[in-house]
């Protein structure tokens, strides 16, 4: 089996499943960037990352014109990144070729993108199209799936997904945990941007309500932006400085350390939140989730009060309530924290990922579909 998987531009969130794939097809393999990395994601840390398989067509026309070729007869395609894709599909599915879309929610903003040129575009190719070929979703998001189906698109034809970057492996996850929760004193972390739709500010309300309650507790917020100023102003204005500490923009080693050291790690973001690779590289190292239920990749990842605790978006008092019953129950936080290793690091890996993926497509193109019970390639 051959495949090719067009994208935007290739990244750390991406490279350890495109590894798996190059593997698993013995080479036949090719990732298309359609575009250079954004001066911003750079910035913010993200490094150039080169393999041999990747096909770069945004500064080379022959290449594009490869790439287009290929797209056309490759036995499966992977399409990601939005409206541009269409020029790499439109071929192959009017000639009955499987095809994957992959995507996070589309209605992030409800109605604004609802009725957006794009979202326009995108699905009256599908209604007009494409609705009677081999054209699937992998969601990137536990709400891709509702955002499609209320405009009934791709029903019965979503499939979980998400992003899966290679973690750590420990060796020895008990005596990890054995050390790490041999303290007395509760570490949490957070680690975001410091803008509006990651909510800092819960992270400040949290330490106010914990230290009312009379917990001993540590906070680590590890990142920067623009309302980084104003959550120092309120951590020293509130007297939390003793509790909550701003580490601010570290290195991607200095940020897997710190939750190698962090009991409980947070995650406030809104609907805005499309995966949350952090949540992976939480849970990769040991760390108990806690997080917002509209984070896209939250209900794929975390089974509330088993490996992790979920609360609604913006919602204090379930967040309150959720840290407090792990800091009260140190052991059953453990406990929490080695069940989301495990998972992230079977269920969700990227080789279970890759594997399930090229076996469902193995099966799809034989007529024989493969129906897994739960994780990658499930039912969304």
């Amino acid at each position: 089996m051959n495949i090719a998987f067009v994208s935007n531009y290739f990244n750390h969130h991406q490279v350890a499943i495109c590894d798996e794939l190059y593997k698993l097809t013995k080479g036949n393999f090719t990732f298309i960037e359609t575009e250079d990395m954004p001066s911003m994601r750079k910035k913010l840390g993200y490094k150039v990352i080169e393999r041999s398989y990747v096909l770069k067509v945004w500064d080379d026309k022959k290449n594009k014109e490869k790439a287009l070729a290929l797209c056309d007869n490759v036995d499966v395609l992977i399409a990601g990144g939005g409206g541009f894709v269409v020029e790499y599909e439109k071929t192959r599915l009017m000639n009955g070729k499987l095809t994957l879309e992959y995507a996070e929610r589309s209605l992030k903003k409800g109605w604004v993108n609802l009725f957006s040129p794009t979202n326009i575009k995108m699905q009256l190719y599908y209604h007009l199209l494409f609705f009677n070929k081999p054209l699937l979703k992998l969601c990137a998001s536990a709400y891709t799936a509702h955002d499609m189906y209320i405009q009934r698109s791709f029903i019965g034809r979503c499939y979980k997904y998400g992003y899966f970057p290679q973690l750590q492996s420990l060796t020895d996850i008990d005596s990890f945990l054995d050390k790490k929760f041999s303290c007395k004193r509760l570490k949490i972390v957070w680690c975001a941007r410091f803008i509006g739709w990651k909510h800092p500010e819960m992270v400040v309300r949290l330490a106010e309500r914990l230290i009312e309650d009379g917990y001993d507790f540590e906070i680590n917020m590890v990142g920067s932006g623009k309302l980084l100023d104003a959550i120092a102003f309120e951590l020293k204005k509130k007297k939390l400085s003793n509790y909550v500490h701003l580490l601010g923009s570290i290195s991607n080693k200095d940020v897997m350390d710190e939750m190698a050291r962090g009991h409980i790690f947070l995650l406030t973001s809104d609907k805005n939140e499309g995966w949350g690779v952090v949540l992976n590289e939480a849970m990769g190292q040991g760390c108990c989730p806690v997080a917002s239920r509209m984070v896209g990749a939250a209900p794929y990842l975390i089974n509330h009060k088993k490996d992790g605790m979920l609360f609604d978006s913006g919602n204090l008092d379930e967040l309150v309530e959720n840290v407090e019953y792990l800091l009260d129950n140190p052991c059953d936080c453990k406990n929490m924290a080695k069940l989301s290793y495990h998972k992230i690091s079977t269920l969700w890996s990227p080789q279970t990922a890759a594997k399930r993926l090229y076996e469902f497509c193995d099966s799809y193109m034989k007529g024989k579909q493969i129906c897994f019970e739960d994780g990658p390639m499930s039912i969304a």
